[in-house]
């Protein structure tokens, strides 16, 4: 039986409640991902957030429309960014991470049911964690993917 920890990733890119904003999208451009797990110093589970997080906090107080290079230039020249972008960047990640309905599976979670949370929920990616809900790793899709095929191959 083929189970979650056969292909999840054990080096997890996490940020922390108190992380700011613009260290997240600095995490994001440096890791190339577009969500990660919040976690606290035990590493356990607070959250989620992604790049789609950060977007909607901030497109209700703007009549713009963004795209995520406008957003992440930030980093190249931060004093010509809009007030609202500027104030949205030093705050803090847990005011727009996840924290509702936070779906996680285990280790020995099944292949199966890995496939199904994916098949039936919008997420990318999903924190496995343990009995004691620290996050031992993460699964994605593209994780779940090339599992298959690479079992699909073997033969």
């Amino acid at each position: 039986m083929m189970t979650a920890a056969d292909f999840m990733i054990t080096d997890v890119i996490f940020t922390a409640p108190d992380a700011s904003i613009r260290d997240l999208l600095l995490l994001f451009a440096t890791h190339k991902v577009s969500g990660v797990p919040v976690l606290d110093a035990t590493r356990r589970l607070k959250g989620m957030v992604t790049v789609d997080d950060v977007l909607r906090h901030l497109r209700p107080h703007t009549s713009h429309t963004l795209d995520m290079g406008a957003f992440m230039s930030f980093y190249v020249r931060e004093e010509t960014l809009p007030d609202r972008m500027r104030e949205l960047i030093a705050r803090p990640v847990r005011d727009v991470m996840t924290t509702a309905r936070l779906t996680v599976v285990k280790p020995d979670t099944e292949l199966a049911e890995v496939a199904e949370i994916f098949g039936e929920r919008r997420f990318k990616k999903l924190p496995v964690v343990n009995d004691a809900h620290t996050v031992v790793g993460v699964v994605s899709r593209g994780d779940l993917t090339r599992y298959i095929v690479r079992e699909l191959l073997k033969d």
